[in-house]
């Protein structure tokens, strides 16, 4: 093979190289390989002159979230990544543990660290947070409804073992701890669930292992303990008891987590809890409302009879989602909405008798702005 033959062979394969991408955006080669992102991707700007500076920052955007093969790319980059070196092709994102756990990263709130101990919450910072709640509690109580604030713990706190040993969990109190101490100063029903899932993991798995949120049966739990703490204050609650629910094993899926890293597929919960309440713990959907703040629609249900139960006003973040499959069978009528903020406004249609609050322990700063 002489030197000229070498040349052009060697340009003819860098030529195809470098018209793969465009081949792959007109015949849409790689539509195989779908993205696993959880967002939308930027759309091709139009071109307005004399905007052409403009046009070109966008299309830069476009294109590097648009270009040919890129998702088939980050495919084969995943599964060398994870599977060959055992490390996370997305580390800010997804932290790999040990015995098929995964875990969110530091790219949502600096998680990690938080429970690393290098984001404490200082004692200043947890009293102004409490009393915000107390006012917002206090302001609630002039309308007669009652207040309640519910933490859903991170997987990190709930199954530490799991975590890779080169991330150490501190030893130093937690920001949840800090903000736990604060709030036994007051009056707020703040409930802090950590120790009802530590117990209840020892008899069946209760969060997700590749996944960000609580499983079913661990949503149960939750459930149960925010019913039981508002008893305590509306005794004509019904009490939540295990045996009102039907509860069965199945073969998990892939979570979020490993969504996100395209190998959902090949790295799936080992069980997945389909659990259904009874007749007289079940409340229908009856309505959804549109949520242009949070992209996520409103909820409403309703019991077939009221049973002189109060009405429920529940705010939530993605950690309340599955809530909606237990706690409304417990009320007159529950509304559920995804969002960090209690607009007076929604109260005040709402009319309801009790409040819920519910945050993911790592963003439990935000309740200073509710």
């Amino acid at each position: 093979m002489n030197t000229s033959f070498r040349f052009k062979l060697a340009a003819f394969v860098f030529a195809g190289l470098l018209l793969l991408p465009t081949l792959d955006q007109l015949l849409n080669l790689s539509k195989a390989y779908k993205s696993t992102e959880n967002r939308q991707q930027s759309t091709l700007p139009p071109l307005h002159f004399p905007h052409v500076r403009s046009f070109v920052k966008q299309f830069d955007q476009y294109y590097k979230e648009n270009f040919g093969w890129r998702n088939a790319l980050f495919y084969a980059y995943s599964r060398w990544k994870l599977n060959l070196l055992g490390e996370s092709p997305l580390p800010e994102k997804v932290v790999v543990g040990n015995d098929g756990w995964f875990y969110l990263g530091n790219s949502y709130n600096r998680v990690v660290d938080q429970h690393r101990g290098l984001l404490p919450l200082s004692a200043d910072s947890a009293r102004i947070i409490a009393q915000h709640l107390t006012a917002t509690q206090q302001r609630l109580a002039k309308q007669g409804i009652r207040f309640y604030v519910l933490i859903a713990p991170d997987s990190h706190t709930i199954y530490p073992e799991h975590l890779p040993t080169q991330l150490t969990v501190s030893t130093q109190p937690s920001r949840l701890d800090v903000l736990t101490k604060a709030m036994k100063q007051t009056r707020v029903p703040f409930i802090d669930i950590r120790d009802t899932l530590l117990t209840a993991k020892e008899e069946q798995v209760v969060y997700y292992q590749t996944d960000t949120h609580w499983n079913d049966y661990g949503t149960l739990i939750g459930s149960a303990a925010l019913l039981n703490r508002i008893r305590q204050d509306i005794p004509t609650l019904p009490a939540p008891r295990l045996t009102d629910y039907r509860i069965q094993k199945q073969r998990g899926l892939g979570g979020d987590l490993t969504t996100m890293l395209t190998v959902q597929d090949e790295h799936r919960d080992p069980v997945y809890f389909d659990i259904k309440p009874a007749p007289d713990r079940t409340a229908r959907q009856v309505a959804e409302v549109p949520n242009p703040v949070s992209g996520f629609p409103s909820v409403r249900f309703a019991r077939t009879t009221s049973d002189g139960l109060p009405r429920l006003l529940f705010i939530g973040d993605s950690f309340s989602h599955s809530m909606m499959q237990f706690v409304p069978g417990y009320f007159q009528s529950a509304f559920f909405m995804r969002g960090r903020h209690l607009d007076p406004a929604v109260v005040a249609a709402e009319r309801p008798d009790v409040v819920v609050v519910e945050i993911v322990e790592r963003n439990i700063g935000d309740l200073a702005t509710l």
